[in-house]
C-alpha cells in the first residue's frame, strides 16, 4: 500500500477552531482549547457564536472547508493567512479539480452560500490565535506527536494492506494509495475526504488504526439490499422483536443489516491479525453469521452482493 503522509498547520487550525465549538470535540481537547479559548478576543468570540450558527445548518461545514484546502496545490506553500484570505480562489480551483466530482451535495451547497462568510470570520479567528502564539504551541508539542503517529503509521500500512483487506466487503472502498493527512484535532475517527483522503490523529494508536478503519468501512455501507433473500425463521423474528433496540432497526431487515456489520467487523480484524473483537450477547444471530463466514471463505472473485445473498439464504427457513 503507497501512502504520502501529510502535515498542516493550516488544516489544524481550522479543525482547532472546530473544536471551539463542537462540544463533542471541545471535551476531547479539553486542555487545549483551554488554553487559548479564554484569551481570545471580543471580536473572535463573536465570530465564534456566528460560526456555530452555520455549524447548525452544516454541521460538517468545517470538514468542507478542509475538504477544499486539500486538494489546492498551494496548501503547503502559501501562508495560512493567504489561504483564507483568497477564498474565491480557493473555490474556483476546487471546482477545477477531478476530486470535485467526489464532493457530496452538502459540500457543493456550502460552497455557494456560507462558504465565503466562514472563511471571513476563521480568518480574524486565526489571526487572533496567531497573536496568542498558537502556531508556536502547535510546533513545539503537537508536531513532534504528529511525527511520531506517522512513523509509526507507515510501519503498520506498509506491513498490511488494510484497504484491499477491506476492499472486497464494501461498495464505497477505501483507497489503497493516496494521501493520508495526520492532524492534531482531527478527532478519534478515522475519516475519508473525497473518497481519496485519509484523515486521522494521534489520539488513534497504531494498534487502533486498523479498527478505525473496518468500522468506519462498515459505517459507510448498507448490506439490506443483499438481505432480502432472507426468509426469516420465527426464531429470528422472535429475536428482533425482543430486542430492547428493536424500533431503532426500523424493521426486521435493519437487525439483520446491524447483525452482519457486527460479524465482518469481528471477521475483517481477525483477517488484520487482531482477534480482540467479539459478537454481543444480546445479538445471537450475528454469532451465527460470524460462524458462516468463517467455514464458507468468500472467493475473491464473487461479489460481496452474492456471497450475502447465498448466505441470507442459507439462513432462511426451510
Amino acid at each position: 500500500m503507497s501512502t504520502e503522509f501529510q502535515i498542516s498547520y493550516t488544516l489544524d487550525v481550522l479543525l482547532y477552531i472546530g473544536c471551539m465549538i463542537d462540544k463533542e470535540k471541545r471535551e476531547l481537547y479539553d486542555e487545549d482549547i483551554n488554553r487559548f479559548m479564554p484569551m481570545l478576543g471580543t471580536i473572535s468570540d463573536k465570530y465564534l457564536e456566528k460560526l456555530e450558527k452555520i455549524k447548525q445548518s452544516t454541521p460538517e461545514f468545517i470538514s468542507h472547508i478542509v475538504s477544499v484546502l486539500i486538494v489546492n496545490d498551494h496548501l503547503h506553500d502559501w501562508s495560512t493567512a493567504d489561504l483564507l484570505d483568497k477564498h474565491r480562489h480557493l473555490v474556483a480551483t476546487f471546482k477545477k479539480s477531478e476530486q470535485a466530482g467526489n464532493a457530496s451535495n452538502d459540500l457543493k451547497k456550502f460552497i455557494t452560500s456560507d462558504f465565503s462568510k466562514s472563511m471571513s470570520l476563521i480568518k480574524t479567528i486565526t489571526n487572533d490565535l496567531g497573536r496568542l502564539e498558537f502556531k508556536k504551541f502547535w510546533l513545539e508539542e503537537k508536531l513532534p506527536l504528529l511525527k511520531e503517529r506517522t512513523a509509526e503509521y507507515q510501519r503498520m500500512l506498509s506491513g498490511f494492506n488494510i484497504a484491499q483487506h477491506v476492499g472486497g466487503w464494501v461498495e464505497k472502498k477505501i483507497p489503497e494509495s493516496g494521501e493520508w493527512y495526520m492532524l492534531a484535532y482531527s478527532g478519534n475517527q478515522y475519516k475519508l475526504l473525497l473518497n481519496e483522503f485519509s484523515v486521522t490523529s494521534p489520539i488513534t494508536s497504531a494498534n487502533q488504526l486498523f479498527d478505525k478503519i473496518v468500522s468506519y468501512a462498515l459505517e459507510n455501507v448498507c448490506y439490506k439490499k443483499f438481505c432480502k433473500a432472507l426468509k426469516p425463521e420465527k426464531s429470528l423474528k422472535t429475536e428482533f422483536k425482543e430486542h430492547e433496540l428493536h424500533k431503532s432497526f426500523k424493521g426486521i431487515s435493519g437487525y439483520i443489516d446491524a447483525c452482519l456489520k457486527l460479524a465482518l467487523k469481528v471477521y475483517l480484524m481477525e483477517g488484520c491479525g487482531n482477534a480482540g473483537s467479539s459478537i454481543p450477547a444480546d445479538y445471537p444471530f450475528a454469532s451465527k453469521l460470524i460462524t458462516y463466514l468463517r467455514e464458507i471463505e468468500k472467493p475473491a472473485d464473487v461479489a460481496v452482493g452474492s456471497y450475502v445473498a447465498d448466505m441470507m439464504k442459507y439462513f432462511s427457513k426451510r
